[in-house]
C-alpha cells in the first residue's frame, strides 16, 4: 500500500508557536506614549521602543499635548520626561496615576529629581540603552491594569 504524500500547503502561512488556524489571533503589543520634548531623544526612544516589539502610540513634546491624550484610549503605558519646555510632567503623571495607567519617568536626574509622591515609580536614568529600556518596559507591562 502506497501512502499519499501529505500536502504542505497548510504549513506555508503558519507561524511557529501558534496554532495552524492562528489567523484570527492577534498578539497586541503594548502601546507606549512617549512624552519627550527633545526631538532627537524622542526619535531614539521611538526607534528603541519599536525595535523591542512595542508599539509607539505617539510621541508628544508638551504637557498640553500629553493632557489631550488622556481620554484617547490610544496608549497602554507612558514614558515621561520630567521637564517639558519649562514645565514639569507631574500633572500628567498624577492623572495617569488616578486612572491606573502604568508609567515611568525617563530623566537625567534619576529618582532624586522627582517629588516625594512619585519616588516609588519606575525611573529610567538618561542616558539609557535598549537593555535598560527593555527591562523597564517589561516591568511596566506587568503593571498594566486595562
Amino acid at each position: 500500500m502506497r501512502c499519499k504524500p501529505m500536502s504542505t500547503s497548510h504549513l506555508l502561512h503558519r507561524t511557529p508557536g501558534l496554532p495552524a488556524n492562528h489567523s484570527t489571533l492577534r498578539l497586541a503589543a503594548p502601546r507606549v506614549l512617549v512624552v519627550e520634548d527633545e526631538m532627537t531623544v524622542a526619535m531614539l526612544i521611538e526607534d528603541m521602543v519599536s525595535e523591542l516589539a512595542y508599539e509607539v502610540a505617539a510621541v508628544v513634546p508638551r504637557l498640553e499635548d500629553a493632557m489631550r491624550m488622556l481620554d484617547s484610549d490610544s496608549f497602554d503605558l507612558a514614558m515621561l520626561d520630567v521637564h517639558l519646555n519649562g514645565k514639569t510632567v507631574f500633572p500628567f503623571a498624577a492623572e495617569l496615576e488616578a486612572r491606573g495607567i502604568p508609567f515611568m519617568f525617563a530623566t537625567a536626574y534619576g529618582a532624586r529629581g522627582l517629588p516625594v509622591e512619585f519616588r516609588d515609580y519606575l525611573v529610567l536614568q538618561k542616558p539609557f540603552g535598549p537593555v535598560e529600556l527593555r527591562r523597564a518596559l517589561i516591568e511596566l507591562s506587568g503593571r498594566t491594569t486595562h
